[in-house]
């Protein structure tokens, strides 16, 4: 009986043991990591999924779509797009225009972040920020598979949608831009070309363009190189677009004037034991001259009157060798320092026609608009405004002023100077029918590995603005290495330039650009000045008082007293830059001199005003093409035989 009640307080022991372990257990499981499990029951029937944000488009200025995500899968393979396809809805981008300003707009890399160019750049505003939901997930089915759904009351965080980003592009511009670099690349067989048009006043980009082109729609299928903008990324030494800040130093220092001679020494000059040669001999020419035929000696001695110093400070605040600021992946460029061991006794005087200098092709583009615009450097602009999905503004884009460079009057002066480049030199090739064109040329040889410069490869560039008075307008162009037609730049970009301008003008949808050129030019040739008397006037005092007054002019004979001038005193001339003839010789002027009376031929066709005065003996010079909107020498003039008149045409009547 004894042994019995032990073994029954034993068993009864294991089982209040058992039970307290059980009841523990209970109470671990239910209370103290009751969370815990139950957390690992959700995480069996619902499961955290992500929410993608829809990524920002791209448009160019007027609201027309370049880059934007699209819900769907993928027409072409996830490598060639740059992103992986998953299970779930994949957001394409899409590439509407192809590669329409491929090179500018960039491309996503596989992560989905921008690569390049503007996706790259605003990728914080575009990219949004994902969210996130608790879907239900069912148990599986016979067949293995497993429903998963959103159910109402689950928690869940929406995504944040990325940003709109319009830029400064002009589709239509930008479309014009390329189909014009294509085929001239095509038809010069050149390795490539880039090409920029920017409004001066504001420094926004209008277009901006690379040849071979890029489409970011299949990223993989070109090279790194090919996928750059290379008007950003690229430095290299421009040539002889370069004279004009030589000259902007001339003017702006008083070292030189634009009438200033300077003795082209039959096409050579040595300094340091080396030469600088021209192409075309020149002899004793202005300094307006020199721009307009390209003269290395000429603006060779012109630097060298320069302090090294003062050249250095100049190319630094015209934005050589530092960065604009406007996109990332962007080069400095290189711009010597004076004390640097690069800083040559040569560098001075190399520098003067562009060489010893490497800037970008968008640096050189914001100091030719700094000359367009009165001497002002702007930051460049390509974000027009920055657009939230409900539409409000998340940024917009403004005039960033960096600094005065030169003085609007130094600016006027260096604008007519480029002027007689496209109306007589060797940038004739550039001209707009209609229109006054200002611009410069450059051909610069490329430096080959092993030292020295080439013979047969070179950059070739145009760049210019139109109205000269005041440019509505600023286009460069920059051939790399053409190999067929003439090996001038006047022959490859300055006529690339014109068509680009002319297109662009004429185009329906970009009529604001053809009022804006139209009315500025128009201002500009319908503002009637009178003549002054110089008659009686020496030379020097003369040109002293034409100067002031910002009329051009020109000396006949070699005496020192005006005698005669043309037009006459009291009359009236469309605007200042049409020229007074200034004749210093009484001979001229004699009864049996060869003096003709000029005719009239404004309002006739061009070619039927050229026969007129060819027919009365007189020389001629023809500018534009159509009917003849005014003539350098006024109708009843007398003219001696010695000088020439010039016809302006413009457009046809219709």
């Amino acid at each position: 009986m004894g042994q019995y009640k032990t073994r029954l307080v034993v068993v009864s022991v294991v089982l209040a043991a058992l039970l307290l372990v059980v009841v523990g257990r209970l109470f671990t499981i239910q209370v103290v990591e009751g969370k815990k499990y139950v957390l690992k029951s959700r995480s069996q029937v619902q499961q955290r999924r992500p929410l993608s944000a829809k990524r920002g488009e791209i448009f160019d200025r007027k609201g027309r779509q370049l880059a934007a995500s699209v819900a769907g899968r993928m027409a072409l393979s996830s490598d060639m797009v740059g992103m992986e396809a998953g299970k779930q809805v994949v957001l394409q981008r899409v590439y509407p225009m192809g590669d329409v300003a491929g090179s500018l707009l960039g491309y996503l890399g596989r992560e989905g972040y921008g690569f390049g160019g503007i996706e790259y750049a605003y990728d914080h505003y575009l990219r949004g920020e994902d969210g996130w939901e608790m879907a239900h997930r069912e148990a599986h089915d016979r067949h293995g598979k497993q429903r998963t759904y959103s159910k109402p009351g689950l928690s869940r965080k929406d995504p944040r949608d990325g940003s709109d980003v319009y830029l400064t592009i002009d589709l239509h511009l930008q479309k014009i831009v390329q189909s014009v670099l294509k085929q001239t690349v095509k038809d010069l067989q050149a390795k490539g070309a880039m090409a920029i048009v920017m409004d001066p006043h504001t420094g926004k980009i209008l277009a901006m363009a690379n040849e071979p082109s890029f489409n970011p729609n299949v990223p993989m299928m070109f090279d790194s190189l090919a996928r750059q903008n290379t008007c950003v990324t690229r430095f290299y030494e421009h040539g002889s677009t370069f004279k004009v800040m030589t000259a902007a130093v001339a003017l702006q220092e008083k070292i030189f004037s634009e009438r200033d001679t300077i003795d082209g020494n039959n096409g050579t000059f040595e300094i340091y034991g080396q030469q600088v040669t021209d192409e075309t001999p020149q002899g004793r020419i202005t300094m307006s001259r020199a721009l307009a035929v390209s003269s290395n000696v000429c603006f060779a001695q012109v630097a060298n009157k320069f302090t090294d110093s003062l050249f250095y400070e100049y190319a630094r605040n015209f934005g050589f060798g530092t960065k604009t600021g406007t996109f990332p992946d962007e080069q400095a460029g290189i711009l010597h320092q004076v004390r640097s061991r690069s800083w040559s006794g040569r560098t001075r005087v190399s520098m003067a026609y562009g060489y010893d200098i490497s800037p970008t092709f968008l640096q050189m583009m914001t100091a030719y608009a700094s000359i367009a615009n009165g001497g002002v450097l702007l930051t460049p602009v390509i974000c027009e405004k920055i657009a939230g999905r409900d539409g409000s503004a998340v940024q917009s884009a403004a005039v960033k002023p960096v600094r005065r460079v030169i003085s609007d009057e130094t600016a006027l002066r260096l604008r007519r100077m480029m002027r007689e480049v496209v109306e007589s030199g060797t940038g004739r090739s550039a001209a707009v029918p209609g229109i006054a064109v200002a611009g410069k040329t450059g051909t610069a040889r490329k430096p080959e590995a092993g030292g020295g410069y080439s013979r047969t490869k070179h950059w070739m560039s145009f760049i210019g603005f139109l109205p000269v008075e005041s440019p509505t307008l600023l286009c460069g162009i920059v051939i790399d290495e053409p190999t067929a037609g003439k090996a001038t730049a006047g022959a490859t970009a300055a006529p690339a330039f014109s068509k680009i301008m002319s297109q662009a003008i004429a185009h329906p949808e970009l009529e604001f650009l053809k009022r804006a050129a139209a009315a500025v030019r128009d201002s500009a040739e319908s503002r009637q000045i009178r003549v002054p008397n110089i008659a009686g006037r020496t030379r020097k005092t003369a040109a002293s008082q034409l100067d002031s007054m910002n009329i051009t002019y020109s000396f006949v004979g070699d005496g020192d007293v005006i005698r005669h001038q043309s037009p006459a005193a009291g009359s009236f001339m469309a605007n200042r830059t049409g020229g007074i003839v200034l004749y210093t010789d009484e001979r001229e002027f004699t009864a049996d001199s060869t003096a003709r009376i000029v005719p009239d031929g404004v309002g006739k066709d061009l070619r039927d005003a050229f026969n007129l005065f060819n027919a009365n003996g007189i020389a001629v010079y023809a500018v534009g093409s159509g009917i003849v909107k005014r003539q350098s020498i006024a109708p009843g003039e007398l003219m001696t035989s010695s000088a020439v008149c010039t016809l302006y045409g413009g457009a046809k009547k219709k």
